[in-house]
């Protein structure tokens, strides 16, 4: 089958017809890939083989398609269903720049028809790692709660990325105040997701947290660091202005790479998607578990249209080919917060 292949760490993004394609074990579908998103992790993964299991790889995590075929045991799934959201990372089979890849059941969404192809392509990672920084990461409830006066704050960095999106609604439907750090020009864009107050994460952060003291009167708990580079503000934050009589306060951060130093009274959560579908040691099984868990409430949130898809702008045409196009878009734009997606399929 076609597809867009790397051969080694550091390698080429080639087009090649000679895929061999997978097919799905007990409790997994196949796919049929029709729209793929491009996300971070994908050059992260060719530039540094980090989280590859085997090469040459297919990469590619973030799709929607549909149904081709069931494995055995399979009851949500069948021949023909829209489904979308994040595969195993890594994982020879379930890349989802080829013509078909594998999901697991109990990891796949179904489409029942609320979102469009584009839109559900940008849902899985960003939804999935937003609820992992929240939901495991500062202990709060997957429950639609009402915001007011006596609501506490959360700060979420990076609000305007595509975790921060997310991020943004989901605390504000768990009954959060949420600050938002975002460049000015997004604004209006994490506003109108459910952001009651912004700052710059452009300004010296001896500013930054004035601003954090100013808004949120100490009334907060809680930083979630979705751009990966805000553990200085936000562990900071939260030591000398966060809630001086809570116990413990919660930090949570897309970056798993670089040490955080430890300050008393401050839990710190590193949230890791690259553990989906993986059950090889115990953290795996409960982060493979606890996103399966987050998956029938999100579907719920994503039908009656309380939590959006993200902005996305779709690059070339129709076919694998295009993907090389929209990851050369990817690593030269500047300043865009729309996710970049691309049509590999007709229906």
């Amino acid at each position: 089958m076609k597809g867009i292949q790397v051969e080694k760490v550091g390698g080429s993004y080639d087009y090649v017809e000679e895929i061999v394609k997978p097919s799905p074990e007990k409790n997994q579908i196949l796919v049929k890939s029709l729209v793929t998103a491009i996300n971070p992790v994908e050059p992260f993964m060719q530039g540094t083989g980090m989280l590859v299991l085997s090469w040459p790889i297919v990469l590619g995590c973030d799709a929607s398609g549909v149904v081709a075929e069931v494995g055995e045991g399979v009851s949500k799934f069948k021949i023909g269903d829209k489904v979308f959201g994040c595969t195993r990372l890594g994982h020879a089979g379930y890349g989802t720049f080829q013509e078909f890849f594998l999901m697991d059941e109990n990891l796949a969404f179904k489409n029942e028809g609320n979102l469009s192809l584009e839109e559900a392509a940008t849902v899985g990672v960003g939804v999935l790692t937003a609820c992992l920084g929240l939901i495991r990461g500062l202990k709060m409830s997957l429950v639609p709660k009402k915001v007011d006066d006596s609501s506490e704050w959360v700060i979420i960095i990076g609000a305007a990325g595509a975790v921060g999106s997310f991020a943004v609604q989901i605390a504000h439907l768990c009954g959060y105040k949420v600050l938002a750090a975002c460049p000015p020009s997004a604004i209006k864009l994490v506003e109108s997701l459910g952001a009651d107050a912004t700052y710059s994460h452009r300004l010296p952060p001896e500013d930054q947290l004035k601003e954090i003291a100013l808004i949120t009167g100490g009334k907060f708990l809680r930083v979630f660091d979705a751009s990966a580079f805000g553990a200085e503000v936000g562990m900071a934050a939260l030591a000398k202005h966060g809630d001086p009589n809570a116990k413990p306060k919660y930090f949570s951060t897309t970056n798993d790479w670089i040490p955080i130093d430890l300050v008393e009274g401050i839990e710190i959560d590193l949230v890791t998607l690259g553990a989906i579908g993986k059950s090889g040691d115990e953290h795996q099984r409960e982060v493979t578990a606890e996103i399966a868990a987050f998956i029938p409430q999100l579907e719920k949130l994503l039908g009656n249209g309380k939590l959006k898809p993200i902005e996305y702008e779709v690059v070339g045409a129709v076919g694998f080919k295009e993907v090389l196009k929209a990851l050369d878009v990817y690593n030269n734009r500047k300043g865009s917060t729309k996710k970049i997606v691309v049509r590999v399929a007709d229906e």
